[in-house]
């Protein structure tokens, strides 16, 4: 019985549960070998999901077996009555998959009449729920490596790959580009805007490390920490290392960063993406256990600081998809890229777990204010919560008078903090085309 429609159930079946709060297209990868399988698997399951409102609907009013329908076998009835009606049919399905719904078949379509009357949907897509139909989709960033390569060769190569280079015009919905367009971002020195749907996991410019894909708020940090050539600086949270790798090409591969992470796994990316080379230090320890007094950060002028936080200014790409219908009358999902999100894991909403993680982000903030030679520390978070945002950067004001928030900080970046906080940087979704995030920069005061 074993055929792309059992694998599909299976990957869908995680996807239901996702008790890890993975991303959906992690889930495929950990159920599915071999690439070319995986593309397929994934596809499909985005379609089940995104059907999945109307096809329970209709197995609930036909005449199946409902016990069937909602045991062990659920996810492949959702599948192969999927492929049914919405679907490309059963070309590949063994007779005894298709023997579970065809006896049906009559009735499940007169059940998707009924349900398109019922709805007064004109096609398909209209059967599919507000809260999918209308996620803000998010573009796709891509930031040119110019340690290797030039703005100008890749996009020479996107041309080779059929990419045209557009006018990037104030107001444009990004999450509705052409496809194979490419823009000059407005506010970021070399990074490209990309259609929502490009993909370049099997690219050689991804491959090769000639572009990063990052999300524009991600680069914030290290555009606005702005460090200067031959200077010395901590990344003190740095896997898996997109804002290092910013750091050094703004550093124009030049001076000295620490990149600190402890988890192994993490380190092990950030090596991987960052390359061997031998200004950039990454060791595997907690930024807390690093002694400012320490000789070997003696020269350090300037911190970047994005430490782990509950992620709830990211929703990752597809993972709509995996919204109830009742969790769908929000007014808006956002739906990003998977490679950012992944940085931080899955999304945290407790209460007392916010409160834990805004503890530790003082914490990691008040010491990066011990090193000596430090002048400058960028703080950063995709939270969305007032606690972890503006809140931290009070309780650090508040703890010491040796540092203050810089003034007049990328005064291009229109949106601002909540409470009157005009010296940090937010971003939202629906109007910024990219991540939330927050951004807030500390200069050390000068003395009297």
């Amino acid at each position: 019985m074993s055929s792309i429609h059992t694998t599909v159930a299976r990957a869908l079946d995680q996807c239901l549960s996702n008790t890890k709060n993975l991303s959906l297209r992690r889930i495929v990868e950990n159920t599915v070998e071999g690439e070319k399988e995986r593309k397929a698997v994934f596809a499909i399951v985005c379609q089940v999901l995104k059907y999945r409102e109307p096809i329970t609907t209709i197995i609930a009013n036909s005449d199946m077996n409902q016990s069937a329908s909602k045991g062990k076998k659920a996810s492949l009835y959702l599948v192969l009555v999927y492929e049914l009606l919405f679907g490309k049919g059963f070309k590949s399905a063994p007779s005894s998959l298709r023997a579970l719904v065809m006896p049906h078949k009559t009735r499940f379509t007169a059940e998707l009449a009924k349900l398109k009357i019922k709805k007064r949907a004109i096609k398909d897509e209209d059967l599919v729920p507000d809260h999918i139909r209308n996620a803000v989709v998010l573009p796709r960033y891509a930031r040119v490596n110019t340690n290797i390569t030039s703005i100008e060769k890749v996009l020479e190569a996107l041309g080779k790959m059929g990419y045209v280079l557009g006018d990037y015009v104030e107001g444009l919905h990004l999450g509705k580009m052409k496809p194979k367009t490419v823009l000059h971002d407005p506010h970021i020195p070399n990074l490209l805007i990309l259609p929502p749907n490009s993909d370049f996991h099997n690219s050689d410019l991804l491959l090769k490390g000639h572009i990063i894909l990052q999300d524009k708020a991600s680069c914030f940090p290290a555009f606005i920490l702005n460090p200067s050539p031959n200077s010395t600086v901590i990344d003190a949270c740095a896997a898996p290392g997109n804002k290092t790798s910013h750091l050094s090409m703004l550093m124009n591969n030049t001076g000295t960063i620490h990149a600190f992470d402890k988890d192994p796994l993490r380190l092990q990316t950030l090596i991987r993406l960052t390359g061997r080379a031998g200004y950039i230090k990454a060791k595997r320890t907690s930024f807390l256990d690093i002694d400012p007094k320490d000789k070997t950060y003696a020269e350090v002028s300037a911190i970047l600081l994005d430490p782990s936080c509950s992620g709830s200014g990211i929703t990752r790409r597809l993972d709509h998809l995996l919204v109830q219908s009742a969790a769908g009358k929000e007014s808006s999902t956002v739906v990003v890229e998977e490679d950012e999100a992944d940085e931080n894991g899955g999304i945290i909403n407790s209460e007392a777990r916010i409160k834990a993680l805004a503890d530790f982000q003082v914490e990691v903030l008040m010491h990066a204010f011990k090193f000596k030679k430090v002048n400058r520390v960028v703080y950063s978070t995709c939270s969305k919560h007032r606690l972890e945002n503006e809140g931290v950067v009070e309780a650090v004001l508040s703890a010491q008078s040796e540092f203050q928030l810089a003034k007049n900080v990328f005064p291009e970046w229109g949106r601002r903090g909540v409470d009157g906080m005009k010296e940090v940087i937010r971003t939202l979704p629906e109007e910024d085309h990219c991540i939330g995030f927050f951004v807030a920069l500390f200069e050390r005061k000068s003395k009297a």
